[in-house]
């Protein structure tokens, strides 16, 4: 899909004159519609430089097509819901989406870094809903790249050169405290040696970009983090010849708020782990972490949650079937939220929820809300009870 109603014609994304006909639309103020369905779905055009592109209107992804480019996880069932149009607004205007962190973007005092490291996510999550937490920006920009999404056709064909090159794309006309997003990430480029002088340089580059005291963010896969003489340092694939240190408390709190995600990495061999990690250059020129999240994909670049979400994405995946991953943001794992849209259902989409084997009567309560707020069907996968072990059809 990718047709256009625009002054009452029909226009294709590939016709030759598109962009033409984007510039005259927006000069007089012409809003385009999105024929993936009838009636269309209310579009605009965003002058960003010297380009202009049709974005969808914000809040309106779940009323295109599935098959359609446009169309998103609603909101209202996933983390996202929590922190749009709180920490993430758009300008349907200039076409910028303007973020807001709960992390530092600026060197703090050892005092303030510590209480960062601590992972005081368990006591803020919930109580400020305007604020990103550094999980909730990859959360964010892994969606934002359609990264979330698979259909059949996908099988084989992601890679570290796809998930760079749609995660920067996701983080264009991204805006944080009147920085471009894109000047603070880093995301290796696939390395190669015979071209690792080159590589080296583009990296150095960028380093020497950031303003004094200013942090960088790096999302990179994980090789593995080893001792290092005043702590530990995470290797990053891609980027054998930067590696990212960090202070031993950091460390310590990496092993126990993130063992899950550790523990299903090693075991299972066909996972990949990403981090993302807010970052400082020393005055030794080190790259020393910050403020740092991790979470993990399965040979897809599919993520999971749990070994029984990984056995769910597996079973769809070898069915040959459509869905979505819903990402969780800044909600708690007890929170309760779709873990999967099947978007190829007889019936249109329907929200798969898992329940964990220990749920309480609280979180029964709340998945119940969350279902009851929904117009989509939906789909219960009770992890007590085998028999509900089915997809959907």
């Amino acid at each position: 899909m990718g047709t256009y109603l625009i002054n009452g014609n029909n226009i294709d994304k590939s016709n030759s004159d598109f962009e033409d006909v984007l510039f005259l639309a927006h000069k007089n103020k012409v809003r385009p519609l999105c024929l993936c369905q009838n009636p269309g779905v209310s579009m605009y055009i965003a002058n960003i430089g010297d380009n202009y592109i049709i974005k969808r209107m914000p809040n309106t992804g779940h009323l295109h097509h599935t098959d359609c480019e446009s169309f998103e996880f609603p909101a209202g069932l996933s983390g996202r819901g929590d922190v749009e149009n709180k920490a993430i607004k758009e300008d349907s205007i200039t076409g910028i989406t303007s973020l807001k962190f709960d992390f530092s973007l600026s060197k703090i005092s050892r005092k303030q870094a510590e209480a960062v490291a601590k992972g005081k996510e368990q006591s803020s999550i919930k109580n400020n809903p305007t604020k990103l937490s550094i999980r909730s920006l990859l959360h964010y920009l892994y969606e934002e790249a359609g990264l979330n999404k698979w259909s059949p056709k996908m099988k084989n064909k992601r890679n570290w050169f796809v998930i760079r090159k749609y995660l920067l794309q996701a983080a264009q006309h991204k805006s944080v405290k009147n920085n471009k997003l894109s000047t603070l990430l880093l995301i290796p480029e696939v390395f190669k040696v015979e071209q690792k002088d080159t590589i080296s340089v583009h990296r150095k580059q960028f380093l020497s970009k950031l303003k004094n005291n200013q942090a960088g963010i790096i999302i990179g896969e994980v090789k593995n983090i080893q001792p290092s003489r005043f702590g530990h340092k995470m290797l990053i694939k891609h980027m054998p010849d930067m590696p990212v240190y960090m202070e031993k408390n950091v460390y310590d709190r990496i092993q126990k708020n993130f063992a899950v995600e550790f523990s299903v990495f090693e075991e299972y061999e066909e996972t990949h782990l990403l981090s993302i990690c807010a970052f400082f250059v020393t005055a030794s020129g080190n790259v020393m972490i910050d403020t740092v999240s991790f979470m993990v994909v399965d040979q897809n670049w599919i993520p999971f949650e749990s070994i029984e979400e990984k056995e769910l994405i597996s079973r769809l995946v070898n069915a040959e079937r459509f869905f979505i991953k819903g990402l969780r943001y800044n909600l708690t794992s007890s929170d309760a939220m779709a873990c999967m849209l099947i978007t190829d259902t007889k019936e249109g989409p329907t929200a798969l929820y898992m329940i964990p084997a220990d749920s309480d009567d609280q979180f029964q309560k709340d998945l119940g809300l969350v279902m009851e707020e929904s117009d989509l069907r939906h789909y219960m996968w009770d992890l007590n009870d085998e028999k509900t072990f089915k997809l959907p059809l």
